[in-house]
């Protein structure tokens, strides 16, 4: 039965790192470097069906590998989640961490994954969108179980010019390997909440040089994130009989909310607010209530056509270096058009 997720019966889960970036060198140990300071690193599991992280994980040190991180996060795999993880995780450890707690992976794979003690010859199953697909079996030293390899031969090569993806899976043949490709893709997913974070929210705040409070903004970041998704799948819902379907954007809701939270408490007594009283379906309830208010024009995305790629072509480095002022080259482009 079709339960409304990407892949039915399956909760996905896509982990991915993400590096904060330099800081201000507020610090006194840290005015004597020349070099970028970096004050931590978190690992992200993200549910892209649902629109929410799921669960984070914060590392202090910026030079700390991401697979050390990762234990607190295999210790919470649950049968029934399907984890989509790239290169970094194709290790031993984390494919047999999730196997063994009964949930299923997609990873790709690394130039030094682990040994296989077996094999199979290559079975072609058909096309994607983006190449033609074929899988083997494979087996691995202590795996109960013989794990899958899919490999997508690509009709246009990625942007570091790779040709051929590879990856490992667990899952049952009745998925099949065309399917889990196209499920691999839905890994960049977590790169749009990245990005949303940063420009909506603000989540890597320069000024925060102590890496403790560098990944709190962050984590609080990652809370109002997921409050804001929670409430754009509202708007969403309250709205579905319109045609088309209303797409809310986050940052646009955002900008909603901020504009009127602050009048909210000064015009509203506080026992007018949404109180939680531990019954998700009435809370559930009245936020669909509150969002059948919200004009969802207001907080409609913005749709824009593809953007067209044009060859740029060869420059010389005095000219790449030039500058412009941007008011000026608009006021000759008005004055350019008839």
């Amino acid at each position: 039965m079709d339960d409304g997720t990407t892949l039915p019966g399956w909760h996905l889960r896509v982990l991915d790192g993400n590096h904060l970036p330099a800081s201000e060198k507020r610090l006194a140990p840290l005015r004597g470097h020349r070099g970028a300071a970096l004050p931590g690193q978190t690992l992200v599991v993200y549910d892209p069906d649902s629109g929410l992280v799921t669960d984070l994980v914060a590392g202090e040190d910026a030079h700390q590998s991401e697979r050390a991180l990762v234990a607190p996060l295999l210790a919470s795999a649950q049968p029934g989640q399907l984890w989509i993880a790239d290169r970094h995780f194709c290790t031993r450890a984390v494919m047999e961490g999730l196997d063994e707690a009964g949930a299923g992976f997609i990873v790709r794979e690394h130039g030094r994954q682990p040994r296989l003690a077996g094999q199979e010859a290559w079975r072609e199953c058909g096309r994607t969108e983006t190449g033609q697909v074929r899988e083997q079996l494979i087996e691995v030293t202590g795996a109960p179980a013989p794990w899958r390899r899919i490999e997508l031969a690509l009709d246009t090569p990625t942007e570091a010019g790779e040709r051929v993806i590879r990856l490992w899976s667990n899952l049952p043949k009745e998925i099949g390997a065309q399917r889990i490709a196209t499920l691999y893709r839905k890994r960049w997913r977590v790169e749009g909440m990245f990005q949303r974070l940063e420009s909506v929210l603000n989540s890597e705040i320069r000024s925060l040089g102590h890496p403790r409070a560098a990944l709190l903004g962050f984590a609080v970041a990652v809370l109002a994130y997921n409050v804001l998704a929670l409430l754009q799948r509202c708007v969403e819902q309250a709205h579905r009989e319109q045609e088309p379907p209303p797409e809310v954007s986050t940052y646009h809701l955002a900008q909603h909310v901020r504009s009127g939270y602050e009048g909210m408490l000064i015009a509203l007594p506080p026992e007018q607010g949404c109180s939680y009283d531990g019954d998700p379906t009435a809370l559930a309830g009245r936020l669909l209530q509150l969002a059948r208010n919200v004009d969802p024009r207001q907080v409609a995305t913005s749709k824009r056509g593809p953007k067209v790629a044009k060859p740029k072509g060869y420059v010389d480095a005095a000219t790449v270096r030039a500058h412009v002022a941007t008011a000026r080259v608009l006021a000759h482009a008005r004055a350019a058009t008839p």
